[in-house]
């Protein structure tokens, strides 16, 4: 055993390390952590330590005694944590969390935070909003939000300067210019967007946002549209847009012979695109057995390619 442990420490660092990364955090840390000076050293000098933690698939001590060190922590369900605890955390996931970690948002204070995901949560999201877009993370830097109830904004945010990535749920044009306004160096921008009768007006423009995606399921297109025309004034120097639009199978040949696909506010609101993907998603309803065929989708693109005319990269997809 002496020998074996001796042949060991001899390897040079950066073997040493490599080795490492094919370990599991906890078998890193229970092997080798405290062994002597030079691997605590080495273990503590390392950028992508990672834990996932399952329901109580640990103790608490053990845990803790990792906190420290881990840069990347992701949470799948109901487990009992203080998040406080992992102070130099980049990465954080959460799927699943209960009310209660999300209620740690009040309180919790995580100055290197880079990255923060919560994709799958219904409900209970006001208060971690209210946090995310008020810079109580300095150095968060991408973020993907999502909730099935509409995002309102109940308290006034102030800015998160530092936010160049996000993804969120349903939101209406209302929490659209709050979020821009929350957010002065936004890159990309991901929504789904929500149909609200509100009275809409106008905002201040967002120039650094380059990346625009719209997930609607609005069946009214004319009032899609106008939403979508808003959505645009806000952003004059976006240089991506993807639309993701629904549509019922019935109403296929009224876009054959009606619809602009956009063609109309394009040249208007977004002079520096460069590149438009066009998503359309067909609904088929219960009561009907009709499709579409590959000449229709043929029809389709025709008429999608004729309304930009190459004005610039432009894609569309039929699903």
């Amino acid at each position: 055993m002496t020998n074996t442990s001796s042949k060991f420490e001899i390897l040079p660092n950066e073997l040493v390390i490599k080795i490492f990364d094919y370990l599991n955090t906890f078998d890193l840390f229970h092997s080798f952590y405290n062994l002597n000076i030079r691997f605590n050293s080495l273990i503590q000098s390392l950028k992508s330590l990672h834990l996932t933690l399952l329901e109580n698939n640990q103790s608490s001590n053990d845990v803790y005694l990792l906190s420290p060190y881990i840069h990347t922590l992701i949470l799948l369900g109901n487990i009992d944590i203080k998040l406080h605890r992992f102070r130099n955390i980049r990465r954080l996931i959460l799927h699943y969390p209960t009310n209660d970690l999300l209620n740690q948002f009040h309180t919790v204070t995580l100055s290197h935070l880079e990255y923060l995901s919560i994709p799958d949560v219904l409900f209970g999201m006001s208060s971690v909003h209210q946090k995310i877009f008020s810079n109580t993370f300095p150095n968060l830097k991408s973020c993907y939000l999502f909730a099935f109830e509409t995002i309102e904004t109940i308290l006034p945010w102030t800015q998160t300067p530092s936010l160049r990535i996000l993804k969120i749920g349903f939101i209406d044009f209302h929490v659209y210019k709050a979020l821009l306004s929350a957010c002065p160096n936004l890159f990309s921008l991901q929504l789904k967007m929500f149909q609200s009768y509100l009275q809409l007006s106008c905002v201040k423009e967002h120039s650094h946002l380059k990346k625009l995606e719209i997930h609607s399921e609005i069946t009214d297109w004319l009032y899609n549209d106008r939403l979508i025309d808003m959505f645009l004034g806000c952003v004059p120097n976006l240089e991506q847009l993807t639309i993701y639009r629904t549509v019922s199978v019935s109403k296929i040949p009224e876009l054959i012979t009606d619809y602009d696909w956009l063609a109309s506010i394009l040249p208007i609101r977004s002079l520096q695109l460069k590149s438009l993907n066009f998503c359309l998603h067909l609904e088929y309803h219960f009561e009907s057995t009709q499709s579409i065929n590959t000449e229709t989708c043929r029809q389709l693109k025709d008429c999608f390619s004729n309304a930009h005319q190459n004005r610039y990269q432009s894609r569309f997809v039929v699903k």
